[in-house]
């Protein structure tokens, strides 16, 4: 592993100068994209630099410079940055902690692609090179007198520097407004070349995004993000939270948080130590978490080391179950608690059938109401592949690689393991009344569609304590279709099919009967009503139809098909 650079200064001055020229030089997502081809900039989140350092290649504008310096790693003149930063200056930044100086071989390995006036050529032979190259008296030692003064050591007018951390714009559409920030983390390898540090401090990366994407944005009391790393989560949750607090166990991720939240002006009370100690005796309306949860084997954290940002340390998939059994105590009634996760199946179990039991008895005795979603499921070998390559596994020597592997994989089968399921938990905690009758649970494997967003979790959560569902009149979502498959010549649909526009996206299949009650919920009838009338039609008790239609349809209810 490689050992980290020390983290940014906390310098309250400093922030407030590179914030001022960040704002001055339009750096923006915006302007990003107008820098950079959608090409490029998609090849940049798949860890592939080289498009976007092309088509910056010679650009000077400020955005351009400082997106080349930060986001793709290459050395710039200080000048250049004096230029993009002119309240800062090169010097604020290296002393922000955010830069250093570098010498010109340094800079010449660095620089990818060609610069003007950037890397050092040799001086072009003459004819008389041959004599040139002979050594000169000048060249020789020369005594010096003990009294004089040493002469000072010759400093580069126009060094060259390099950056040390990864900054970004990044931008939100969130319901209170629109909101630009700039997030400090750490390089990544794509920049440095090198494997990831123990406390190597993550970007916004995808299950980052996707965690933002589906976090409740309902303004509340207070939130808690455990496990805050760059303190994105922390940053979106002061948008609609009047107090926030940040936890983690890395003291690097709690500065860097700490940083972020200086350079966007946000009040964020950043707290060191592990998921819920630091907020022993507290609670929140809000809670999210995207935890170190990555099932590692002492083997494997034994010969690489414990990588903080993913791995929190504990035996085989507690982590997850940690942070479920603890998250209530620190939840107000009516609170919610939304987290990524990922659970060992069995081998003896189906992984798409019988995954969910893990969780559950997880989840048993709890307060809370709870929606679960596995989303993907891995076998072990594509799990182990992927986080070793995750944290550099493309620059292991193919030994270490192999060795990495077997070791990892082994791990998985000694523990009987047949799968990793990979998904979220969304919780609502109880009030007194709703706990005596115990919590209500969904699972749900995959969502065929898109990704849930916050009103998504919110109505999900909500939808388990439905009203009586034959006293309901329920409303058809104005996007839901109905496709239908015929054998030729049959008057009966062999096959329906309902999808969703909008929402979670999903495609449904359903029974005649289930269509009938879609088909007819306009809010004006009541699910008994409109049951009786389908029994009627065809010719079916009542009860059975009741008993076909009620598990789909409270389905249909979570997932938005149907509101009431």
């Amino acid at each position: 592993m490689t050992t980290s650079v020390p983290v940014p200064a906390l310098d309250r001055d400093l922030i407030g100068r590179l914030r001022a020229d960040v704002i001055a030089s339009t750096w923006t997502v915006e302007n990003l994209q107008t820098l950079i081809s959608e090409g490029a900039l998609s090849a940049l989140m798949r860890d592939s630099r080289l498009p976007a350092l092309v088509e910056l290649a010679g650009a000077t504008d400020p955005a351009a410079v400082l997106t080349r310096f930060f986001i793709l790693g290459l050395p710039e003149r200080a000048s250049a940055l004096n230029e993009a930063l002119p309240t800062l200056g090169a010097n604020g930044l290296e002393s922000l902690g955010l830069a250093a100086t570098i010498d010109e071989a340094e800079a010449a390995s660095a620089l990818v692609m060609p610069r003007a006036g950037g890397t050092p050529k040799p001086e072009p032979k003459d004819k008389g090179a041959d004599e040139a190259s002979a050594p000169k008296a000048s060249s020789l030692p020369t005594m010096r007198d003990p009294d004089e003064e040493a002469p000072e050591p010759e400093v580069e007018a126009d060094p060259w520097m390099r950056a040390l951390f990864d900054l970004r714009p990044h931008a939100a559409s969130l319901p209170g407004g629109d909101h630009e920030w700039w997030v400090a983390s750490d390089l990544a390898e794509v920049q440095t070349g090198k494997p990831l540090s123990d406390d190597h401090v993550l970007g916004i990366g995808g299950a980052t995004l996707t965690l933002l994407e589906m976090t409740v944005r309902e303004h509340v009391d207070s939130a808690l993000d455990v496990g805050c790393g760059c303190g994105i989560q922390a940053l979106y949750l002061a948008t609609h939270a009047d107090r926030v607090v940040a936890t983690d166990l890395s003291s690097r991720a709690c500065a860097l948080t700490q940083f972020n939240a200086a350079l966007n002006e946000a009040v964020i009370d950043v707290r060191e130590g592990s998921l819920f100690e630091p907020v022993e005796g507290e609670t929140f309306d809000l809670i999210v978490t995207n935890p170190p949860f990555v099932i590692t084997p002492d083997s494997v954290r034994g010969a690489a080391g414990l990588l903080e940002y993913r791995d929190g340390g504990m035996d085989r998939d507690n982590l997850i179950r940690a942070v479920l059994r603890g998250a209530p105590a620190c939840m107000n009634e009516g609170g919610t608690l939304q987290m990524l996760a990922n659970w060992e199946i069995p081998a003896d179990r189906n992984p798409d059938t019988q995954w969910s039991w893990r969780v559950d008895s997880w989840l048993d005795g709890l307060p809370v109401d709870a929606w679960v979603v596995q989303r993907d499921v891995l076998d072990p070998a594509r799990y182990v592949d992927m986080w070793i390559r995750d944290s550099g596994g493309q620059l292991m020597a193919r030994a270490d690689y192999e060795r990495a592997f077997t070791s990892w994989l082994a791990d998985f089968r000694r523990a009987g393991t047949g799968a990793i399921g990979m998904g979220f938990v969304a919780l609502r905690r109880l009030d007194e009344a709703e706990a005596a009758s115990g919590g209500k649970r969904a699972y749900d494997l995959s969502l065929d569609g898109h990704a849930p967003r916050g009103r998504d979790v919110a109505w999900a959560l909500a939808s388990l304590r439905a009203p009586e569902l034959w006293d309901t009149a329920l409303t058809r979502a104005s996007d839901v279709r109905e496709e239908r498959h015929y054998v030729p010549g049959s008057p009966d649909p062999e096959l329906l099919i309902m999808h969703q526009g909008g929402g979670l996206g999903r495609s449904v299949p359903v029974s005649s009967s289930v269509s009938a009650v879609v088909g007819a919920s306009d809010g004006e009838l009541t699910v008994g009503q409109i049951a009786a009338a389908v029994a009627m039609l065809t010719s079916v008790e009542v009860d059975d139809v009741r008993a076909e239609i009620e598990a789909p349809l409270r389905d249909l209810i979570r997932w938005g098909f149907l509101t009431y």
